[in-house]
């Protein structure tokens, strides 16, 4: 059977770049590979673009944090990310739209709607939730962005703590360094001990428990107060039972 030109071009692209259903599932929360389809799988590998494909498919298994809270539909989170990776890439809330959403873009223009008020559309779906948290994880931290100039700013401090002439700069310049360049403080360990009475009041039951028997066998005669005193008790409890007491 011929390949059609879509399967023809996806077909040319290493097959590493398509993404599994296993590969999908291991990636989500337990309680979400339930409800990976197909589907899912196939808005991902349907992309004839190959080397936007292993770059979407690396972002469908990276941002599956966002899924952990169980707020958004499976589905809309690989098309939520299909619309963060072209805007990764470069592209405005418009053209991001039409690509992620093709149908749902033609069906805009054929009915009319003027470019205006399409971007009205793209730009209320960039807004909404998912993408927005989407987009937060893609974030690189501000201090790994900016590592290299973090270095620099360091060896001009080093430059200046050792070649200033003024003893009042070199000597600001060694401060900052000291506290850059000091060793992470060990990890506290906080113990939080609760104080549970649970212990003391079952001890406390026990007693009173163990008191009243005593005293109903000695007014019934059965045992002197003295033979009580040198008696060996032995506790021995019966499920769903009160402790009782043998003396021996």
């Amino acid at each position: 059977m011929p390949l059609t030109s879509k399967s023809s071009a996806i077909a040319k692209v290493d097959i590493d770049s398509k993404l599994s259903i296993s590969q999908l599932q291991g990636g989500l929360p337990p309680r979400m590979r339930k409800y990976v389809t197909q589907e899912m799988v196939d808005v991902v590998n349907d992309v004839e673009d190959g080397d936007f494909r292993e770059h979407y498919r690396n972002n469908v298994m990276s941002f599956t944090t966002v899924l952990k809270a169980g707020k958004f539909k499976t589905l809309d989170y690989v098309n939520a990310v299909k619309f963060v990776s072209f805007k990764l890439l470069g592209d405005g809330n418009t053209l991001a739209y039409s690509k992620t959403f093709p149908e749902r873009y033609k069906r805009l223009v054929d009915k009319g709607i003027t470019g205006k008020n399409i971007a009205a559309y793209s730009t209320a779906y960039n807004r909404g939730d998912l993408v927005n948290k989407i987009m937060e994880q893609s974030l690189v931290p501000i201090h790994i962005l900016n590592m290299d100039i973090h270095q620099e700013a360091i060896n001009v401090q080093a430059e200046l703590m050792r070649d200033a002439k003024s003893e009042t700069v070199r000597q600001k310049a060694a401060e900052c360094l000291i506290m850059q360049l000091k060793a992470p403080e060990s990890a506290k360990i906080e113990i939080d001990v609760n104080y549970n009475n649970d212990s003391i009041d079952e001890l406390r039951a026990t007693t009173r428990a163990l008191a009243q028997q005593q005293l109903a066998l000695i007014q019934s005669g059965a045992v002197t107060a003295q033979a009580m005193a040198h008696s060996d008790i032995i506790a021995r409890k019966k499920p769903e039972i009160e402790t009782e007491y043998e003396e021996l």
